[in-house]
């Protein structure tokens, strides 16, 4: 196996969402509720990823996605909220999400594989938050401008094959020679595998595969030090 090239998602791959999400609820809902965060946010994620193509198509807007999101995950759990209140949660959420910084196993991982491989990002999302937490991340020492693919740039998006191969073009290099990481099976494994890339999936939620998917990642790591583990294994192979 010949990998000369390695992609990351961003969200839940590059760094961890909880960490934002758990600051806004704190803030803002901790002293009136008492929620499973792990399982709240899962709830947060799931009614996000339910309509998100509608907010990237035009039949809702993005403030309509992060009322809808924020409502639907306290009402399963009983408690309704109003839009301000929902909008609330969402700007404190994205002001967290630009504080965020890479954990210094990914950094060292990122160091490691720049003198082996070219590195590049795709990730789905509007252009401008997309880029805001790039750079709070600063991933600039490792993925040139260039090798950084956000879908709202485009009339296409993950798991969409196109987009796999607009980076295919950037980095000059052949299916079979790319291997992508991400942590949503729907779009990061299944756009891959179909782009014939190898693929991780960085699990680290250990959701289950679709039952009816007929896709396997290469490889399913549960924590930062396993991926690197395995990214460092394909190279060397």
């Amino acid at each position: 196996m010949d990998i000369r090239g390695v992609v990351f998602d961003v969200d839940d791959t590059l760094y961890d969402m909880l960490q934002p999400f758990l600051g806004a609820y704190r803030e803002l809902c901790g002293e009136r509720y008492d929620l499973p965060v792990q399982e709240l946010f899962l709830a947060f994620r799931r009614h996000s990823d339910d309509r998100f193509v509608d907010s990237q198509t035009g039949k809702m807007t993005m403030e309509e996605l992060y009322i809808y999101r924020v409502r639907m995950m306290l009402r399963d759990y009983d408690i309704d909220v109003t839009d301000e209140e929902a909008l609330a949660f969402q700007r404190l959420y994205m002001d967290l999400q630009y504080r965020i910084c890479l954990s210094p196993v990914m950094q060292d991982l990122l160091d490691a594989l720049h003198s082996r491989a070219a590195i590049g990002i795709i990730t789905n999302g509007e252009s401008r938050h997309q880029r805001n937490k790039l750079r709070s991340l600063n991933v600039s020492p490792w993925v040139p401008e260039e090798h950084i693919i956000v879908s709202g740039d485009l009339p296409f998006r993950k798991p969409d094959v196109r987009i796999f191969r607009e980076m295919e073009h950037r980095l000059h290099l052949a299916p079979e020679h790319l291997i992508y990481v991400g942590d949503a099976f729907d779009l990061d494994m299944v756009g891959a595998q179909q782009a014939g890339w190898q693929s991780v999936w960085f699990n680290h939620r250990r959701r289950s595969i679709p039952e009816n998917s007929n896709i396997r990642p290469n490889a399913e790591v549960h924590t930062e030090e396993e991926l690197a583990a395995v990214l460092k294994e394909y190279l060397r192979k």
